[in-house]
């Protein structure tokens, strides 16, 4: 949980700031900041009844600063006129509360200032950019490795940026009401919790979903790319596993910034140099550097070793770090997308899944019948000593 330090012998301060958040972050007291009180995201309030009157505001900020590392530093006073408003921060804070204030005036400016320190100092859970020319494609093969995450224990959000309408919530059979527009009005406020009530939630697996139109088949207005960015770098310090499906997203100064925050980057293209093309430019949007080629993974839909336009003249071409081959069923994953059964709840060991396992890291978990049958193949040396 989110920690606010509180600089100061305010006891009753300390209490309307913690009913101000609401569970939202703990308050400690102390009366200095050190490395081992800052671990972690955290945010430093600065009583000015505590500075002492020989000591100018901006030597006591100054001081908290040099040992903030970075995080953000409040200012609490009872002078909160324009001009010792802009004096506090020029002397180094970042925002200023009325030592007076109560609840949402309270709530709306340290909570704001806490996801930006959940954001820039959190451990972050892993990030994977799943992209590719054919947008359902890419938005099936992330759905199923979010599934299998998911069901690994792993606290997982996929977020689908499919456009006009997601695929990754037809393929999951879910309505979705919660989109990226409402959780970047809700930046200021969104926790885990925030999370965990309001977006959709695919109950077999426990997978929560936010999707670009948000359910309503319209492309959302008013969201820069920069609040996308900031968006997701919150929302992986709020999950375990953050899979984004790229979609519709073809601007070049957020696919960037999105390729330089993701982990591991998974390019899904088919054997067809049609799309091979449109991946090569979509590796060029993000600056397709060594640093991104090093973390992207050809994942080769539907692979076909007759094809003459095999997987490692496809890996040589785009440049890719790693490849892995995703043979398909093509008729069992339109059924599956058609009825909203994705292929990871099937629990079969196909050579697609294994592949999807293997991409994200998980163990496949035995099956009962597959535990049987095990059990019969090492009775038969026993029954035929006996």
């Amino acid at each position: 949980m989110s920690r606010i330090i509180l600089l100061s012998v305010d006891h009753s301060l300390a209490q309307r700031i913690t009913d101000a958040m609401q569970g939202r972050a703990t308050v400690e007291m102390a009366q200095s900041v050190t490395p081992a009180l800052i671990e972690g995201p955290c945010l430093i309030l600065v009583d000015r009844h505590a500075i002492p009157p020989e000591r100018s505001l901006a030597s006591a900020l100054g001081a908290v600063m040099e040992s903030a590392e970075g995080r953000p530093i409040v200012l609490a006073t009872d002078e909160t006129n324009a001009e010792q408003i802009l004096h506090a921060i020029r002397s180094g804070a970042d925002d200023v509360i009325a030592r007076t204030a109560e609840g949402g005036d309270i709530a709306a400016i340290l909570g704001r200032l806490l996801n930006q320190a959940v954001a820039d100092h959190g451990s972050g859970g892993r990030l994977t950019l799943v992209l590719g020319a054919d947008q359902e494609n890419a938005a099936m093969v992330a759905t199923d490795m979010a599934v299998s995450r998911a069901q690994a224990g792993s606290s997982t959000l996929l977020i689908d940026c499919t456009m006009p309408t997601s695929a990754a919530e037809a393929y999951l059979d879910l309505k979705v009401s919660y989109g990226l527009a409402s959780a970047v009005a809700d930046i200021e406020r969104l926790d885990a919790s925030l999370l965990s009530n309001t977006l959709a939630r695919h109950e077999p697996s426990g997978l929560m979903l936010l999707t670009l139109d948000g359910g309503s088949g319209t492309e959302p207005a008013g969201i820069a790319p920069a609040d996308i960015a900031a968006l997701v770098r919150l929302l992986r310090a709020c999950c375990g596993d953050v899979l984004l499906s790229a979609g519709s997203l073809r601007h070049s100064a957020l696919l960037r910034t999105l390729a330089s925050l993701a982990d591991h980057i998974e390019l899904v293209c088919a054997q067809s140099i049609r799309e091979m093309e449109a991946c090569r430019r979509l590796l060029e949007r993000m600056g397709n550097d060594e640093a991104v080629r090093a973390k992207t993974r050809l994942l080769v839909w539907d692979h076909q070793p007759a094809i003459l336009l095999d997987s490692h003249r496809m890996g040589d071409v785009l440049q890719a770090g790693s490849i892995l081959p995703l043979p398909i069923d093509q008729v069992r994953a339109r059924n599956a997308l058609n009825a909203g059964r994705p292929l990871a709840m099937e629990g079969s060991a196909d050579r697609y899944m294994r592949a999807i396992r293997q991409a994200c890291g998980v163990q496949a978990r035995p099956s009962a019948n597959g535990l049987d049958r095990l059990r019969r193949l090492l009775q038969r040396p026993l029954e035929r000593t006996a």
